[in-house]
């Protein structure tokens, strides 16, 4: 005999969309992001993107890699 689960979520609860898998990892460690979080990081990340030049469309794929500098550098803002 199969027995159901039912679940009652008050009015507080919110669903979402989910559109995107996300993950972040510092020094290493995968953190774990809940489905809010995946979807709210995708979706800052994408708008950021589609913004940039070359973009046409909102990409598949998108691979940040961010390593902090031995020291602070003055640099151009506008230059590659």
């Amino acid at each position: 005999m199969e027995s159901e689960v039912v679940v009652n979520l008050d009015k507080k609860h919110r669903t979402i969309k989910k559109r995107y898998v996300t993950s972040l990892s510092v020094n290493g460690i995968e953190l774990p992001l809940n489905n809010y979080l995946q979807e709210t990081l995708a979706n800052v990340i994408i708008a950021f993107t589609e913004t940039l030049k070359h973009i046409d469309k909102a990409p598949n794929s998108i691979q940040i890699t961010v390593e902090a500098l031995d020291a602070v550098h003055e640099v151009d803002a506008h230059r590659y």
